[in-house]
């Protein structure tokens, strides 16, 4: 399918579409370049149809072939059991005829029967007609096969019911939308505006700035880590509701249809509300405070101690003081050092006994623990 070219695309559209149905009124088609070339396009022309691309990178808009394809893709994955996945097309036959005679769960009928008006004879109908009187075993399967038709009469019949019925409901749901839309629609007739009604706002303005969301990336690079928005750009018009034109001043590098829709738009964010203008003035040596640095008090971080590093026997308790330096709670802990008597307090910044405080920390949470545990037996 990839050598095909757009020729032997018309040739087929003429011999499969034209010859049963006749020209169609519209042609909604993908950005393939087969259906964008001349070709085809002279084609569509010499039909008297309109010819309609969708958007890039926008399958929703023809989402119900899209869906379509995706069925009889699924359908023949099932099937396919060559390994190199050549008997596709003979399966691919079958499958079409199977599910053009399947209930539709939208239409409630088959696709057979709203094109040709009538249901195509399948082969459980063809057996059950031509079957003949017999005895034995053969009269067992004639009453069997009797009551298999019948029960499908019966399924048909009743669902024939079901779909007149949803589609009478259907139709009344429909006419009266229609009619609260129309009525809606139409302006007062005092000529008063609602003034709780708000007039529609455009997504872009005209001029604005936005990033544009590009899903292809170049051969060779990862999606994951590719830059997915370009930009920014300016909106150059609104063309629908929903699809937008923006201005590209070097398209060489941006290969698509300019008119994208509104979920591959972002507005750029403006910050219009920071402030332009210092907020204090220029600080000179006048206006700094006058001060004495030999007044000041010596460094807090100083140790007591000479320096060097001494060696932790154990640790007693912990605490959590304010400090008078930051105002800020620093947990000390209870320091026995190695040769010495008295303990000190020390800040865990000061202590390099990493097992010593792990093991003290982990006991005192067991403590805490079992403390808590005993607290609510008492209670």
């Amino acid at each position: 399918m990839s050598d095909t070219t757009a020729l032997v695309v018309a040739q087929a559209f003429e011999e499969c579409v034209y010859r049963t149905f006749g020209a169609p009124s519209l042609i909604r088609h993908d950005r393939d370049p087969r259906f964008i070339s001349e070709v085809f396009q002279a084609f569509a022309e010499m039909m008297q149809s309109r010819s309609r691309a969708t958007r890039s990178y926008r399958p929703q808009v023809n989402g119900q072939q899209e869906r379509s394809v995706k069925t009889v893709k699924q359908s023949v994955r099932v099937y396919a059991e060559d390994p190199l996945q050549q008997d596709w097309d003979g399966i691919a036959e079958k499958l079409i005829f199977a599910i053009n005679n399947s209930q539709d769960g939208t239409r409630k009928e088959t696709p057979f029967y709203l094109v040709h008006g009538w249901d195509a004879q399948s082969t459980l109908k063809a057996m059950s007609s031509s079957l003949k009187r017999g005895s034995g075993r053969q009269f067992d399967a004639l009453a069997w096969r009797r009551e298999v038709n019948r029960q499908q009469e019966i399924a048909l019949s009743m669902s024939k019911e079901y779909q007149a019925t949803e589609k009478a409901r259907r139709a009344k749901e429909h006419h009266e939308t229609l009619g609260r839309q129309e009525k809606e629609s139409l302006p007062s007739p005092t000529g008063e505006v609602d003034p709780n009604e708000t007039p529609p706002r455009s997504l872009f303005e005209p001029g604005g700035r936005v990033w544009l969301y590009m899903e292809r990336v170049k051969p060779g690079l990862t999606k994951k880590l590719a830059h997915r928005w370009h930009g920014p750009f300016r909106t150059k018009k609104k063309v629908e509701e929903f699809a937008y034109e923006p201005e590209l001043p070097n398209r060489s590098g941006y290969r698509f249809y300019p008119v994208v829709h509104v979920s591959r738009l972002k507005a750029v964010s403006e910050f219009g509300d920071r402030p332009k203008v210092r907020l204090a003035p220029e600080v000179d040596e006048e206006s700094r405070v006058d001060f004495d640095e030999e007044l000041l008090l010596e460094d807090s971080w100083e140790p007591d101690h000479p320096s060097g590093e001494y060696e932790v026997e154990t640790i007693l308790d912990d605490r959590t003081p304010l400090s008078t330096r930051t105002n800020r709670a620093v947990r000390e802990f209870k320091v026995k050092w190695v040769g010495y008597e008295e303990p000190t307090w020390e800040p865990a910044a000061n202590l390099s006994c990493g097992g010593l405080l792990y093991d003290y920390l982990r006991q005192k949470r067991s403590d805490r623990r079992l403390q808590m545990a005993q607290t609510a037996d008492e209670e």
